[in-house]
């Protein structure tokens, strides 16, 4: 499978209100089924939002949400992912979960850098690994907000035969500028389409600023949301772009990494 159609949802979060959130993804699952898609893309902190303060008792409920999330997963014939607060001995990350419609145990991928302008580092633990998913249009690497300033782990998913990265995010409008550059610098850069959701709306003392996108390997924005409008956000991608970019200009092999690691 070289062709993939990727939904993004676009969606304005209630803080701390699980139960609200998952009925917002529900229907964004109905309507990437119907459109087509494989894949469907959430934003960061989903069904929470960034209310830190009451993360153990909020990762507790998600993971009750786990099991209905594979469920919706099978019934709609997608792959999707975002991330959400989860707990796991006793410590509270920020985890991209990634789900495949036959059933198979998620996916899990815990932010590793962590937004102190948010207060993440006080509430929050940071993942030890990255995390990549092979699915039947080849292999792709997972990331979350923050993560996309930090060039060298877009490379790492690159260097590996990442074709595609997955990014799950809230972004405040007042860097939404930083936001739409940084897309099309890892795109450009790591010659690999980016996926990105963000969500919109004010949540928790900050407004968000959507622009979820679909970046090519050459920079192009192939679908972008607007900065304040909810909504599903869809793009079809052809991913042998990836190999043909790569050809063309071999970015990958004319690095020295003897030189700059």
């Amino acid at each position: 499978m070289m062709n993939l159609t990727i939904s993004l949802a676009q969606i304005r979060i209630q803080l701390g209100q699980p139960q609200q959130n998952l009925s917002l993804a529900h229907s964004c699952f109905v309507e990437a089924a119907r459109r087509g898609s494989q894949f469907l893309l959430l934003p960061e902190l989903w069904t929470t939002g960034y209310d830190l303060s009451n993360a153990r008792p909020l990762a507790r409920t998600n993971a009750d949400l786990l099991p209905e999330l594979a469920r919706l997963a099978r019934q709609h014939s997608l792959y999707s992912g975002g991330s959400l607060l989860l707990e796991k001995d006793e410590k509270i990350y920020n985890t991209f979960v990634f789900f495949s419609p036959t059933g198979e145990t998620p996916i899990l991928y815990s932010k590793i850098h962590l937004f102190r302008l948010m207060e993440e580092d006080r509430w929050l633990s940071p993942g030890d690994h990255l995390q990549e998913i092979e699915a039947p249009w080849g292999k792709a690497g997972l990331a979350i907000c923050y993560d996309l300033r930090f060039p060298e782990m877009f490379r790492r998913y690159a260097v590996s035969g990442a074709s595609l990265i997955l990014l799950s995010a809230e972004w405040p409008i007042q860097r939404i500028a930083h936001w739409q550059t940084l897309l099309r610098a890892r795109a450009i850069e790591n010659q690999c389409f980016v996926a990105a959701a963000n969500c919109v709306g004010s949540c928790g003392g900050e407004t968000f600023g959507g622009r979820s996108a679909v970046i090519s390997p050459w920079g192009e924005v192939i679908a972008e949301g607007s900065p304040d409008q909810t909504g599903l956000i869809t793009a079809s991608i052809n991913l042998e772009q990836v190999a043909e970019a790569r050809r063309r200009i071999p970015i990958l092999q004319d690095r020295r990494p003897d030189l700059y690691g």
